[in-house]
């Protein structure tokens, strides 16, 4: 394959993974982190609250609400708490499929050529 080719495809791979990753955050699900939403909780109506905690992404959640900052219950790149490492994660594993299926592509269809008389190049 043509290193220009490659070069394509490899970048193509790449931004799809991080439109995915970023598509992601839309798989939303609560806790079982707990973060505090308030102090008027307890018997004395003075100790913390404590709820599980709104996070998006997938496979590893990489956006989680932020109580008191943000709208509740929603999540919002400005406002909401973002780990980077996690996101970067994301995009990783979404990249390494996307190769994946790529190459496993290619690979039938070089094979398919060369089967049918074609060079396969």
């Amino acid at each position: 394959m043509h290193w220009m080719k490659k070069f394509i495809l490899i970048n193509a791979a790449f931004i799809s993974a991080i439109t995915l990753a970023f598509l992601s955050v839309y798989v939303e699900r609560i806790g079982p982190e707990l973060v505090e939403y308030g102090n008027m909780c307890g018997s004395s109506g003075a100790d913390s609250c404590y709820k599980p905690v709104l996070k998006g992404g997938f496979p590893a959640a990489y956006l989680f609400d932020a109580p008191g900052i943000s709208v509740e219950r929603q999540l919002a790149f400005v406002e909401d708490k973002l780990y980077v490492g996690a996101l970067v994660l994301d995009i990783a594993v979404y990249f390494a499929i996307i190769a994946l299926a790529m190459l496993v592509v290619s690979r039938r269809s070089s094979t398919r050529l060369r089967a049918i008389g074609g060079t396969g190049a």
